[in-house]
């Protein structure tokens, strides 16, 4: 409910203040309320909290549980950040998340969910996925490197949190309308 209320919110300051509307697109706000509680809120969830913590980097609750100063000379330790960055940027968001973006997307913008919406959620996926996986990576590779190696456990989920509502307002203004692609 958390991460659907977020995305909402962060589309609503996309369509309200970066795009200056009188009126929120309800269709388009509905995309990111969905996307939010189903992909965010769900999947992703499962994602970092279950399958990176528990599955493959189980040593990285001791790493960040040490002081500032030894996580800093602790090599092993920030091999397995750069592990877990490289790993939710270069395979996770390319190959999941942007997919499943613009098949929830298709969907709701069409009212329904068939063939034909996969076929263009795909053609949509990508068409833009150079210039998403660019935004992506400018924001979160930075921000994953400095949450998972200097921030102390109990500021990652606000600062996660904070850095993930403006990353999602700029991707609703880049994303959120309408996107017509030109046949090829």
């Amino acid at each position: 409910a958390i991460s659907a209320f977020k995305t909402g919110a962060a589309d609503a300051m996309a369509q309200i203040w970066l795009e200056k509307r009188e009126t929120l697109d309800r269709r388009r706000s509905a995309i990111f309320v969905a996307w939010g509680a189903f992909y965010l809120g769900g999947i992703q969830y499962f994602i970092y909290v279950h399958l990176f913590s528990r599955v493959l980097f189980p040593s990285a609750a001791a790493f960040v549980a040490k002081p500032l100063r030894e996580r800093l000379a602790d090599r092993a330790g920030q091999l397995t950040v750069i592990k877990q960055v490289a790993l939710d940027q270069l395979l996770h968001h390319p190959f999941m998340l942007f997919p499943c973006f613009y098949c929830v997307k298709e969907a709701i913008e069409a009212g329904q969910l068939r063939a034909s919406q996969f076929a263009a959620a795909r053609g949509k996926y990508l068409a833009n996925l150079r210039e998403d996986c660019f935004v992506c990576w400018s924001t979160w590779v930075p921000a994953f490197l400095f949450n998972f190696s200097i921030l102390p456990i109990h500021a990652r989920v606000p600062f996660v949190a904070v850095v993930s509502f403006g990353f999602t307002t700029y991707f609703s203004f880049l994303r959120g309308k309408p996107q017509e692609l030109a046949d090829s």
